[in-house]
């Protein structure tokens, strides 16, 4: 009798083990750990979905997935587009109808109300959907579920974050669904605020004088540019005509293509200036390489037209700032000033 009974003990013992292990997706004990996400000084709060909470499994689930090849067909991640040298950027892609996107960086989009050049995603939780489509990841749904079941690896962490005990019990929709809620998870904590500027700003850091004058050119009407690229985001996260053309055609015609309003005809959001360096080329099709041609674009080249951006026809603006040489390659050089190497090379 007393054997049964230590038999009995050992029993629950290795049963009560198994439920609390959670690890094991028929344990019913998944509760992911919230995220803190740190707010850098100044910044506002972020937009977080309130169906789709930070949890640290979500968000290591993400990083790993945001690298991974296993979601592609074609042996490409999120990160084939994204390099995190170069901001979480790359240069550009072109359209299935042979146009050229500049690609947006992956950083503080965690304070951005929408996305896209043209706001055309309202909700980051959906903007890795276009990735599964023939023109970027070609995802065959089939081998998708078949890989993501047989890893070593996926079938123990998607648990750990979302609670799914198998994939099969999903829809492809909801699978894809669940990888963007991981992705964007881990999109939320690319937070750049450490820079030269940033540390010259708040922990008493310094810059050259050549540098210091770019920033009064900046910060001042002689430059303008800080209406729309204020500190701490420079964005503002609004949509303007800035002047690069006075005929809108094709992507061109900017947010108009999705609210169809004539008063939108040639805006596009206003990017982070966050990095730029590292983000060549520039404007939503890449048209120029350096930020040389930028500066000298708002210098002597805007074009006007109907619904440009009062900023752009102030009175004695009207043929573009007309900078020295010297500002503007002080202007250059704050610029890069916004350079964060702790972004780009943290783990």
């Amino acid at each position: 009798m007393r054997y049964i009974v230590v038999l009995l003990l050992i029993v629950l013992m290795i049963q009560c083990r198994q439920k609390e292990s959670p690890s094991d997706p028929d344990s019913g004990i998944y509760q992911p750990t919230p995220y803190i996400l740190q707010v850098p000084q100044g910044f506002p709060q972020p937009y977080i979905s309130s169906d789709n909470p930070l949890t640290n499994e979500g968000v290591d689930l993400g990083k790993r997935l945001y690298s991974d090849a296993i979601l592609s067909s074609n042996g490409l991640s999120c990160s084939s587009c994204h390099n995190r040298g170069k901001s979480f950027s790359s240069p550009y892609y072109i359209t299935l109808t042979g146009d050229k996107i500049s690609i947006p960086p992956h950083l503080n989009l965690a304070f951005n109300p929408d996305y896209n050049w043209n706001g055309s995603v309202t909700k980051l939780e959906t903007l890795p959907m276009g990735d599964f489509e023939p023109q970027f990841f070609n995802t065959n749904a089939d081998t998708l579920f078949y890989r993501l079941s047989h890893h070593p690896l996926y079938p123990q962490l998607f648990y750990k974050a979302f609670g799914i005990t198998n994939f099969y019990t999903l829809s492809y929709e909801e699978l894809k669904m669940t990888i963007c809620k991981a992705l964007v998870q881990y999109i939320r904590t690319l937070i750049s605020a450490d820079s030269k500027l940033d540390r010259y700003q708040l922990k008493g850091g310094a810059l050259t004088q050549e540098e210091r004058d770019g920033m009064d050119v900046f910060f001042s009407e002689r430059g303008d540019c800080f209406h729309c690229h204020g500190y701490p985001l420079f964005t503002d996260n609004l949509y303007h005509n800035n002047g690069l053309d006075d005929q809108f055609t094709g992507q061109n015609a900017g947010r108009n293509l999705i609210t169809h309003a004539a008063s939108d005809m040639g805006m596009f959001s206003t990017p982070t200036l966050r990095n730029i360096e590292l983000t060549a080329p520039y404007m939503h099709d890449g048209r120029f390489n350096t930020l040389e041609e930028v500066v000298e674009f708002y210098n002597s080249g805007v074009k006007f037209s109907r619904t440009i951006d009062p900023i752009m026809t102030k009175p004695g603006k009207e043929s573009g700032l007309q900078l020295t040489a010297y500002e503007k390659a002080s202007l250059v050089a704050f610029l890069k000033t916004l350079t964060d190497t702790s972004f780009i090379s943290a783990k």
